[in-house]
């Protein structure tokens, strides 16, 4: 494709307030990669929220906004922009998150170094909704370490992954049936196909954390795509990984909320 650029920031926005928007969209202006163009896909149902989102954009050539005349919801929002997207590396972030200024630097020069890796993700700084850091959360590196993980617990953080465009061609991409977990989905379908993941050390995002307990329906959806996408390859730790969420959706909130909580605290820097 002619002129297209070598990454596309894939960012759904909905509602968000002018100020985190700044934040989170200046930090794509601000990377030192500038080989990219960001689609913006903004369900904004407030005019003011719209507008803040859409005169941000307007500010870098490099950012497309749009804003469906639908109700899309998180996956289809991906889904759209993905359909739209030019490059052959595609980069997922969220609009009240915060990309450090390298970020695409060092994805784009590992997915460069390493051709047989079809996603990576980084670390995460998480930080509260005043901006204060509360914790740091890193993942496996290995790809074998993440698949072997994945069917107890998240391995990949989704706001930060950079994934290959001819995978999500071959393989398919987000299920709009899914509410939550929808990344969960991808990646254990990916993972079924033979996909290669990986995770580069270095923090890249800051990562808005406004509450420690995920809503009670995500756990549901968990289950789901755990259960749709059962194979016979680590059939053990498949059976072991739905026995644990399984468990885990029934404890009360208050309970997870506590536990939770624990692991913050030993994930502070």
């Amino acid at each position: 494709m002619a002129n297209a650029p070598k990454v596309t920031l894939l960012v759904p926005a909905f509602n968000e307030p002018e100020h985190i928007l700044e934040q989170s969209l200046t930090s794509v202006m601000a990377q030192t990669f500038t080989d990219f163009e960001c689609i913006v896909v903004d369900e904004s149902t407030r005019p003011e929220a719209a507008q803040a989102c859409q005169r941000i954009c307007a500010r870098d050539p490099r950012f497309r906004y749009i804003h469906p005349t639908e109700r899309l919801g998180l996956p289809g929002s991906l889904n759209l922009a993905i359909s739209m997207a030019r490059a052959k590396l595609l980069a997922r972030f969220d609009s009240d998150d915060i990309c450090l200024p390298e970020r695409l630097d060092v994805q784009v020069t590992f997915m460069d170094a390493h051709p047989d890796i079809g996603v990576v993700g980084a670390g995460l700084q998480l930080i509260d909704e005043t901006g204060r850091p509360t914790a740091e959360r890193h993942y496996p590196e290995r790809s074998d370490d993440i698949a072997r993980k994945l069917h107890f617990t998240s391995t990949l953080a989704h706001p930060t992954v950079m994934y290959r465009t001819d995978i999500v061609k071959r393989f398919g991409g987000y299920d709009p049936t899914f509410r939550f977990a929808e990344d969960l989905d991808l990646w254990l379908r990916w993972l079924n196909r033979g996909v290669k993941f990986a995770n580069v050390p270095e923090v890249l995002v800051k990562y808005r954390q406004a509450q420690t307990c995920r809503h009670p329906t995500h756990w549901r959806f968990n289950l789901r795509a755990r259960v749709r996408n059962f194979g016979s390859s680590h059939l053990l730790r498949r059976v072991a990984g739905i026995a644990c969420i399984g468990i885990w959706s029934i404890l009360p909130s208050i309970v997870q909320e506590s536990i939770f909580r624990l692991m913050l605290l030993r994930d502070r820097p």
